[in-house]
């Protein structure tokens, strides 16, 4: 039993380990973010959770899903993002999804075209020109 609670805490201790590294160094800068949101999707996964929301002109966010079209999974509107540039929260991107829920996430470049979402959670994603993964 002892064997599995200190493997389960050095476990805990990696993987926060990774995360917190993710967040750290340099932040995206409001202008840093509009340039690398605007007309693009934002690819990501938790577990076997998997989305594509794109982040169309105008501040329309979209999930992808399986495209324009679709008959049994169509692209639809979820909500709205904008970057943050004055005041509290500048350099951060907003999200707001329809129904009410409402996230802040400071980014930042992991390199190799991986970013880190970080806020309420810490989301690791990629981020691709256009629409769709």
């Amino acid at each position: 039993m002892k064997t599995l609670i200190v493997a389960s805490v050095v476990l805990l201790a990696c993987v926060s380990g990774r995360a917190m590294a993710a967040c750290s160094g340099t932040a995206l800068t409001a202008s840093q973010l509009t340039t690398l949101l605007t007309g693009k999707t934002v690819c990501g996964s938790a577990g076997t959770d998997r989305w594509q929301e794109e982040h169309r002109l105008g501040g329309e966010l979209w999930d992808y899903k399986k495209g324009p079209g679709d008959p049994v999974d169509p692209e639809e509107k979820v909500g709205t993002w904008s970057v943050v540039s004055g005041g509290f929260g500048s350099g951060k991107v907003s999200y707001q999804y329809d129904g009410g829920s409402g996230f802040l996430y400071t980014v930042y470049n992991n390199g190799g075209g991986a970013y880190s979402f970080c806020g309420p959670s810490t989301i690791e994603v990629t981020v691709v020109p256009g629409p769709g993964c």
